[in-house]
């Protein structure tokens, strides 16, 4: 029986928070708020009690007293400032913290040397943990890539308008996936059953698929006509590491993410390397050619 009731998210205005938010509503299992800073003027669902903050430390306890649990959904230089959070969250007495994870296997060491970016998100599970013995209880969900967002955005290596596919290196390299609806109900899932998930990193998907699959996929739908080039992943690895670190490229962390991803030492199969929790979220599995459909007829 889940002892979580109030649940804050913050980060809902984004593409994956809005969703999250207008799940835990659907659950009718939780009160529902959102957290924006001051002088927002983003609104929100019905039934969604709007908590605003100046992201000082008294202020963030003011909007976090109560809660008893908070789902963070914020992305990228922000990921830092969860450390903020998490102390607020100490402070005020909320029972269970979700980190902004719904990605790549970050617990992965070897994961964690393709993509360097990635001790963001380690530093916050570590800053977690430390927080254990002052009563705070966390969950990370890993995802894999949000597929359908991910297909749609072109950045699995597949142009859906021109038609043209870039392959990393087999193309058979086995991917978990999650979409977006998938993800949130991950979210439900552990919010109704902390007591088995607490303290550690959950793993769920929609479906293991490979590049090749998907461009069969997406072959059949379209008609076919697709343009089809190759990719080394551990070049393009390479590629991204030094744009990102040395460069200070952001807009290379997204493509290097994306190769690491189809390396052979990405950890990326958690179905088989692994095991999925979906079972225990009260998850099923979902159909790829059935998504590829919503998303090519989204296009």
């Amino acid at each position: 029986m889940s002892d979580i009731e109030r649940v804050l998210v913050i980060g809902a205005s984004g593409n994956l928070g809005e969703p999250i938010l207008r799940a835990l509503l659907a659950s009718g299992a939780f009160t529902v708020s959102a957290l924006t800073r001051n002088g927002s003027s983003h609104s929100f669902p019905g039934g969604v009690t709007i908590l605003t903050t100046d992201y000082s430390p008294s202020s963030l306890e003011a909007a976090l007293a109560g809660q008893d649990a908070v789902v963070s959904v914020v992305a990228g230089a922000a990921l830092g400032e969860q450390k903020k959070l998490i102390d607020a969250a100490v402070a005020s007495g909320v029972k269970l913290f979700i980190p902004s994870e719904f990605g790549s296997n970050t617990d992965n060491k070897e994961a964690q040397e393709l993509v360097p970016i990635f001790s963001r998100k380690v530093e916050i599970r570590e800053y977690l943990e430390s927080q254990a013995i002052k009563g705070l209880r966390w969950t990370g969900i890993v995802t894999g890539p949000v597929f359908d967002r991910s297909l749609k955005l072109g950045v699995l290596g597949f142009d859906i308008p021109a038609r043209k596919a870039t392959i990393y290196d087999s193309g058979d390299r086995p991917f978990t996936a999650s979409t977006v609806a998938q993800v949130s109900s991950a979210v439900v899932g552990v919010l109704r059953n902390p007591n088995r998930t607490k303290n550690k990193y959950v793993y769920v998907g929609s479906f293991t698929t490979t590049q090749n699959e998907i461009l069969t996929t997406l072959e059949a739908v379209t008609g076919g006509g697709w343009t089809v080039g190759k990719a080394s992943s551990a070049e393009k690895v390479e590629v991204g590491k030094e744009q990102v670190l040395r460069r200070r490229d952001s807009t290379a962390i997204r493509p290097l993410i994306t190769a690491a991803m189809y390396h052979e030492r990405s950890g990326s199969d958690f179905e088989s390397e692994i095991g999925l929790s979906n079972e225990i979220l009260g998850l099923g599995k979902e159909d790829l050619e059935t998504v590829v459909k919503q998303v090519v007829g989204e296009i």
